[in-house]
């Protein structure tokens, strides 16, 4: 069964809650201007990932994390990449609060925040220059520089409309309770794969659409991950760094996923079809239908004499007891 109502509630009992989204937005104004104070002039920062791009699920416990991607253009020619990274760092440990923030060894400039109700929080913020149009370079340790494109990634996303934002906020879902977040499928790929198979209409058809296209492309290829290009950086294969032991545990989680999507959309009855898709996402997604408090009857009201109130109240009068 297709369940509307529940996908919607289940939609909005994965989505950000109103205090990470305000302590999200809240650190990154301070960091924007404390790090646009202290770069070169002309430097740009933004935010890049899940947030703007409007795919951020909250984590599936408290133990799990949700984080902001930040991006600082600046870097000059001729910089190593290893140079970039420790000198965003040290410039950002001129700051008192962000100094104990700093999280070392991380692949980026990583700020850790004190855990909340959501789960874990974290900025991570990496250093750019700019090589051509649209097009930066960002570093990696030991590996050297690479080409990007987040802002026009961002605008890609954003150009695929709400279900696909929907979709994908379904399926990284399921990734987070199946997999985990470190050891499943990235977050880009994943994207990238559901724009092709996804349905504009329909929470639970465009889960199950994109679920069979991903498992047929993916199974075609069982030993290796395909190449996935970017859709904004056509040189860039997203599943380059994606291990062969991680791929197949991949795709034997997506082809039970895929049956069991399947199953819960043909199910007719209500009651098993709320507890397969539940099975498939997990204790967020509701386990029946919404019940409504059930009223209290009416109390009758009580027959007053027909002269009630027809006369004045009069003081009690004094009484003598002996």
């Amino acid at each position: 069964m297709r369940l509307d109502s529940a996908f919607n509630d289940f939609f909005a009992a994965i989505a950000l809650g109103t205090l990470p989204e305000g302590r999200i937005k809240s650190a990154y104004d301070r960091l924007s201007g404390y790090l646009t104070s202290n770069l070169p002039t002309g430097s740009r920062v933004f935010a890049q990932g899940s947030i703007p791009n409007r795919t951020a699920v909250k984590p599936p416990d408290r133990f799990g994390e949700y984080d902001l991607d930040v991006v600082a253009v600046y870097v000059a020619a001729g910089v190593t990449p290893e140079y970039a990274l420790d000198g965003l760092e040290r410039l950002l440990a001129q700051d008192t609060d962000y100094a104990r923030r700093i999280e070392h060894k991380a692949p980026c400039v990583r700020l850790r925040y004190a855990d909340d109700d959501e789960g874990k929080f974290r900025i991570d913020i990496t250093p750019a220059r700019q090589v051509r149009t649209g097009v930066l370079e960002v570093p990696r340790r030991g590996e050297g520089w690479h080409e990007s494109n987040p802002e026009g990634y961002t605008k890609w996303c954003l150009s695929q409309g709400e279900q696909f934002s929907r979709t994908i906020r379904y399926l990284k879902r399921w990734r987070d309770v199946s997999q985990g977040q470190r050891r499943g499928i990235k977050s880009i790929v994943l994207q990238v794969l559901t724009a092709q198979y996804y349905l504009a209409n329909g929470d639970a058809e465009s889960v199950v659409r994109a679920f069979q296209g991903i498992d047929q492309y993916l199974s075609a290829s069982p030993n290796g991950a395909p190449e996935v290009c970017n859709p904004v950086l056509a040189n860039e294969n997203l599943t380059a760094r994606w291990s062969n032991d991680q791929y197949r545990e991949f795709l034997r989680h997506l082809g039970t996923a895929r049956r069991l999507a399947e199953t819960a959309l043909n199910e007719r009855d209500e009651t098993k079809s709320y507890s397969l898709w539940q099975q498939l996402f997990g204790k967020d997604f509701p386990s029946g239908p919404r019940r409504s408090t059930p009223s209290l009857p009416a109390v009758p009201p009580v027959p007053l004499p027909p002269d009630f109130g027809s006369h004045p109240q009069r003081a009690p009068r004094r009484e003598r007891y002996g």
